[in-house]
């Protein structure tokens, strides 16, 4: 019996231990969001918004932008989605947090100059160094020499400008060259919020891609109406 009684815990320790508070759960540690989840969910956004499907690949080396500012890349490579939705082939984030969406080229200056100043004229063009295009005084004497193409450049701007005050977002016309020839796109910024989740930035896809083919067909619209007519038959 005194052994029996021995192995017993006192009362004195089993009311403390019931009198002592539960240790609560420690709350679920959020996942961290991986890049490849991010890359997943524009790949979904961008299918979503133009029924076109991106592959992550490198730039092309020609790619206008240093590529180790760039975090991911994507592209659309299927030749029929491409026809079907030329107002974005190009995506791509910086490491800044960036996200860029690109359409196709909207055209060059020397086809541009070609078309309303003749072939000798854009040869000509050919000598013109168009790194410094951001500068006043090249502004001032490309339109000296080429007021059409300088009217349509400012046109296309100011489209871009109005479709992006309407939708509330950054739409731009992007140049890309240098030597010879600069090539124009429009282009969509999309400024994440810092510790926005990736529903966020779904929905902030979708939404400039809708705007990035607002004005990419406005656009394509009013280069058609510059264009000549076509010659008559026989």
């Amino acid at each position: 019996m005194v052994l029996a009684h021995s192995k017993q815990r006192p009362r004195s320790q089993k009311a403390a231990q019931k009198r002592r508070p539960a240790t609560k759960a420690s709350p679920p540690r959020r996942a961290v969001v991986g890049k490849h989840d991010e890359q997943g969910v524009v790949r979904q956004a961008l299918l979503e918004a133009t029924g076109a499907s991106f592959d992550v690949v490198a730039p092309n080396p020609a790619f206008p932008l240093p590529v180790d500012s760039l975090e991911w890349f994507m592209r659309c490579r299927n030749k029929d989605e491409i026809e079907a939705a030329p107002y974005l082939n190009t995506v791509w984030k910086e490491k800044s947090g960036r996200v860029w969406l690109e359409s196709l080229a909207l055209g060059d200056t020397i086809d541009w100059i070609e078309l309303a100043y003749g072939e000798e004229r854009a040869a000509a063009s050919l000598d013109l160094d168009y790194s410094r295009f951001d500068e006043q005084w090249f502004q001032s004497d490309f339109n000296r020499r080429f007021p059409i193409i300088m009217a349509r450049i400012r046109e296309y701007e100011g489209v871009v400008s109005g479709i992006s005050k309407t939708r509330r977002v950054h739409l731009e016309i992007r140049r890309a060259g240098s030597k010879g020839m600069l090539v124009f796109t429009v282009a969509a910024r999309v400024d994440r919020p810092k510790g926005a989740g990736l529903e966020s930035l779904r929905s902030a896809i979708k939404k400039n891609a809708e705007a990035l083919k607002e004005a990419y067909e406005a656009i394509a619209y009013l280069g058609t109406a510059k264009s000549p007519p076509p010659p008559p038959e026989g």
